[in-house]
This record gives structure tokens, sequence and C-alpha cells, in this order.
């Protein structure tokens, strides 16, 4: 028997049926592969979700089949949501996130925006210029677990009133793939951030712990504070043992005490500690610098209890001396965010400045034993001794390269001086060039650079034996780049937390002319090429300055790397130090760099003797009248 035929309009139903699925399930694989390209986009590192926020929304509508809609970020700190994404494409303030609403946000899935929740109205009160403009029905809160990270707005359907149970299933996975993206960019953000402070954080130490002059010291290290914390407001008080007082010695901007409710601010603020002041819930800033003066431990004052800066958000660590004492506080007023919001000081923040108070307390001590070694006479005798130590440091003479000229300069800006550098010949019938900065003066600096000698030579001396065979160029960069890592430690275990060395070391192989160069924070060789071109070695790839940080730190922060250049006859490389290109005239015009490129390439045919004089001779005509600024080193290599 032949099958009855189905009606016509039954037909066309089941295709248009047909049609429909084929077309959600193009549109559903379709925005899949563009999330999952997202997704690696994002863990690559090549994004972040502010900039893919309008893919994003534009997969989500697509997909459901809606007109406009909204993408919104929260932040925690300023608690609020930030559009991040929108269509139409308009800018909206940020939106106040209470946290009883923040409760109730995290409680919903989903929420019609036509019937808030009783603890929601206020908010979507305050979010009514974007409802409106988009034409937001419902609003899907992003969350992992307990944290709440934004909101998604959607606004009209096509063709329908509402999403079925399949759509909403669809809506709830593609808001956890948000949830996700902006989870997984915040942690990206956040290590970046403090990877950025670290670098921060150890660029800073080097510039203020050079600063001789209490004033210029205290300015800088307020500066750099405020700088490091994207803070507004900063100061710093040091403290009067015999008086038990808290004496301000700059301030940041110079009218900050202008609105301060305390008395008598006009010849200088002074705040006694010496009384017994409990903490109350409600202190008032004064009390909170007692308090981080007597009891060495951060602390924070809120906007409407300061009393000192005129409502400031506040924080202040001590500032640690060598010995443990308190020298002082350093405070940090109004940390803004991008936008200019103003909010709270974290955790990691006070982490950061606690770090750099140590580095400001190294930084003012040596501006104050600076003063104080100019009229003590037991200073000087441990100048005297350390200026033995150091001559011992400095070779008489330099031994013959074959193929080379090595000539060398030293001198010291005071009875002793930080600097050094040294030829060394290795087993393998090699040469080890290096030269070196130790931060600060005196005793401690010749002490600290002892031990890096001693190191270095140690290391050196357990290199191949002449009879082995010579190292590829892989297997010495990997022994170079360890034995940096091995000085680094001793002298971080030898030193105190202000005392580091900038480093650069050089191998040579007079056979094949071959220069395998390390540099650990130190200023940039300079290369000559007999045709007057030049480059600046370690420039690019190198670490940073020993002793500054533990091994498991230096690998977070900048790895050592080592690199090689081929020389060629008549090329001269110049090693110096900061004293020479940081030599200041009687104008305060630095020497520079630029000027010392042109005069090497003067001087660049004569022996390494003669260039190295008249290298000397430039940077001493230039410095004129003037004080010499640091040590002064200067050692010359020659292919001949």
């Amino acid at each position: 028997m032949k099958a009855p035929s189905k009606p016509l309009g039954d037909s066309l139903q089941t295709d248009k049926t047909q049609s429909t699925a084929e077309q959600t399930m193009e549109r559903l694989i379709f925005s899949l592969s563009e999330l999952e390209n997202l997704g690696q986009t994002l863990i690559s590192g090549h994004s972040n979700f502010n900039h893919s926020s309008k893919t994003y929304l534009r997969i989500t509508l697509g997909t459901l089949q809606i007109r406009r809609g909204a993408i919104l970020r929260y932040h925690a700190t300023g608690q609020n949501l930030d559009v991040v994404a929108a269509t139409p494409d308009e800018t909206f303030a940020p939106i106040l996130v209470e946290p009883d609403e923040l409760e109730a946000l995290l409680k919903h899935p989903f929420i019609e925006n036509a019937a808030p929740p009783e603890p929601l109205k206020q908010f979507f009160a305050r979010s009514t210029k974007l409802s409106e403009t988009i034409d937001i029905r419902l609003w899907i809160p992003l969350k992992i677990q307990d944290e709440f990270l934004g909101m998604i707005g959607l606004g009209t359907f096509l063709a329908r009133d509402a999403l079925e149970a399949w759509e909403m299933e669809l809506l709830t996975t593609l808001a956890h793939q948000i949830s996700i993206a902006i989870a997984y960019s915040q942690m990206v953000e956040g290590i970046q951030s403090e990877k950025f402070r670290l670098f921060m954080l150890a660029e800073s130490a080097p510039q203020i712990c050079q600063l001789l002059q209490p004033e210029a010291a205290a300015e800088q290290v307020v500066q750099q504070a405020v700088s490091l914390l994207d803070a507004n407001a900063g100061a710093l008080m040091l403290t009067d043992t015999e008086q038990q007082a808290l004496e301000m010695h700059y301030a940041f901007p110079e009218n900050l005490l202008e609105n301060s409710t305390v008395q008598d601010t006009t010849n200088g603020l002074v705040i006694s500690y010496g009384e017994d002041t409990p903490l109350s819930e409600e202190a008032t800033s004064v009390e909170v610098l007692k308090s981080v003066v007597k009891e060495g431990i951060p602390g924070h004052c809120l906007p409407e209890f300061d009393t000192l800066f005129g409502g400031k958000n506040l924080m202040a660590v001590p500032i640690p001396g060598r010995d443990g004492d308190i020298l002082g506080v350093l405070v940090v007023g109004d940390k803004e965010e991008r936008g200019g919001r103003i909010t709270s000081f974290t955790d990691e923040d006070e982490i950061l400045l606690d770090s750099f108070a140590k580095q400001a307390g190294v930084a003012i001590e040596n501006a104050q034993l600076h003063q104080e070694a100019l009229e003590a006479r037991q200073l000087q005798a441990e100048m005297e001794e350390a200026r033995k130590i150091q001559e011992n440091l400095i070779p008489e003479t330099l031994p013959d390269i074959p193929g080379y000229e090595v000539a060398g300069h030293y001198e010291p800006r005071g009875p002793v001086g930080g600097d050094y550098y040294d030829c060394i010949p290795l087993p393998t019938g090699h040469w080890g060039l290096a030269i070196a900065d130790v931060s600060g003066k005196g005793m401690q600096a010749a002490l600290l650079m002892a031990t890096l000698r001693a190191g270095l030579i140690s290391e050196l001396s357990r290199a191949e034996s002449a009879k082995q065979e010579a190292l590829n160029q892989s297997s010495l960069y990997a022994k170079i780049a360890t034995m940096a890592m091995i000085l680094n430690s001793l002298l971080y275990a030898s030193g105190t937390e202000e005392k580091y060395a900038t480093f650069f070391y050089s191998h040579l192989n007079p056979e094949t002319d071959i220069l395998t160069t390390l540099n650990a924070g130190h200023n940039p060789p300079l290369l000559i090429r007999k045709d007057g071109t030049y480059k600046w070695l370690g420039e690019d790839v190198g670490g940073i300055p020993l002793g500054m940080f533990p091994n498991d730190m230096v690998t977070s922060i900048a790895e050592y790397e080592a690199e090689h250049v081929q020389l060629a006859s008549g090329d001269v490389i110049v090693y110096y130090t900061d004293g020479v290109t940081e030599t200041v005239n009687i104008e305060d015009d630095y020497y520079e760099e630029d000027r010392l490129v042109e005069a090497s390439k003067a001087c660049k045919d004569e022996p390494a003797e003669g260039i190295r004089k008249y290298l000397h001779s430039a940077v001493m005509e230039f410095q004129g009248e003037a004080d010499q600024f640091d040590d002064l080193t200067l050692l010359i290599l020659r292919k001949q």
C-alpha cells in the first residue's frame, strides 16, 4: 500500500524548523570557535579583557540574536562597575556598587531589569541611563564562586519576548566564559603591575642611595615614593631621639600642610611621640604617625580622620636604620587610579612602600654619614684603612695579552672609592676583564668590593684547565650566567640591604677574537670599530646589580644573560663607570654618553694608553673647576 503523503504546510514547517536548527548550530559553532581564539589570545599575553570585551559582546549578541547589550567590569578598589563594551558604543559613567548590593548580585544568576529584587532597586536606579540607552531587559551577573567580576546587560530579543530555556543555558555558558576571561585578565594585569613596580623599586634604589646631601635625599625619597605608589601627596618626617619628636623634613606638594588642622606649622611641623597614646579605632593622622614610629609597623588613616594633611587617605611606614632604630616615617596620600579616582591603599602597596622605606633609610643614613664624616676623626681613620684595601684591589700594572693592548685608570672621588677593574688571566689561555661599582663609599664599600673580587677570582680559577678543550659559545654563556648568580648570592649574603654592585664581565678568547660579555646593571661599555661605527655592549642583555636581591627574586625580575661580539683589528672597547658620563661642570651639565662617543672616535687609532690619557683629559677639561662627582674609572681594550 502506498504511504499517505504529508500535507504541504507540515512539510514546509519541517523544512523551516530544520533550517532554523542548522542556522542555530552554525552560530554556536562559530561562536565557540571565536571564544577559543579569544581565549588563546588572552593566554598568550597579546591582549587583555578590556581590548577583547567588544568581541565578547558581539559573540554573545550574535549567538542569541539580540540587538543591543553591554558588558560591565567590576573594580573592587573603587567599588564600581565600568562599561567596557556597549552597543550602541557610547561613554557611560561608572556605577557605584554598595556592599549589600554586591551580596545580592552574587545570589541571582539572572535579573529582570523591570522587576529587580528589593536590595537592588537603588543600584538599578543608579544605572538608569545605561538601561534606557541600551533598552536592557535582562542582567546576568558575572562571577566565579564568590568573586563578583561584572555584569552583562541584554536588550531587546529579536522576534521574541523572552529567551528559551536552551538559550538561557547557552547564556549561562557564555557568561561563565566571559567571567573566566575577566579573572584571567585581572591575574595577568596584577602580575604585570607587580613586575613593573619591582622594576621601578630596583631602579629607584640606586638613584636615592647616591645622593649625599640630606635635603636632596629627602626630596628624592618623597618624590620616588609618590611615583611608586601612584599617590598625590607624600611627606618625610625624621626622628629627633633626644626630643622624642618627629620633624617634617620634606612635603609634596609644598602646600600640603596649608589645610592642616594641627596648629603651629609655620616654623616646621613637630609631633612629640614620647608620651604613651593608645591608638583609637578612629585614629587621627597624628595618632597614626606616633604609633608607626613607636611600634615600628605600618599604619593607615582614613580621610575623615586626617587632621594633619587636610583629609587625605594616608598610609605611613617606618624608615629603619642600620642598627634597627627608626629614622623617621614615610607618608603617602591619596592613591589615584586610572581616570583620576582616589582609592584605598592595598596590602601589596604597604609591602612595596615598606621595602622602599628600607632603601630610603639607606639614602638618609648615607647622606647623614657623609656630612658627619667631614668632621669625625674616627671615620677619617676608617677611610684611611679602606684606602689601603682599595689600593690592593686595583692592579698596579696590566698584563700583556697577545694581539691586544690594555690600559686602565682609577681616580676615587675621596680617600676611598667603590670602583674596581681588573684583567685576569684564565687557565685556558683566555682572559677575564671586569669592571664594577659598589653603591656608597667608605669601609663597607671597600670590603664588599674585596668580597666581589675574591669571589670573581675564585670562580674563574675553577674554569677548565688549559689541557681541556675550549667551551663552545652556548656553554660559555651558561657558565658566565651561573657565575653571575653565584656572585649575586655571595654579595647578598655578605653585604647589608643598602649594598650592591653594578658589574660588567668580559671573557676574551685571543685565538678567535670573540668577546663574551655579561652586564649586571652596569654602564654599557662602548665598542668603537675601525671604521668609526660603534655600539653599546650589554645594553639590552644582562641583569640587575649584584647583591640587590636574593637569587630566587633575580629569576623573576631579570635573569642574567650573556652575549658575544667578534672583534677585528683596530677595534677599541671603552669600559667605564658612571663617574665618567655623570661628571658635572660648573654649569651643572653632564658629560654623558654622546661626548664619550665623540672623544673615543677622535682617539680610536691611538694605542690603548694614548686612548686612556685622551679620554681622561677630555673628562677633566669638561669638569673644569667643578668638584668631582664620583669615582672615575676607565679600562681600555684595543685589538692590534
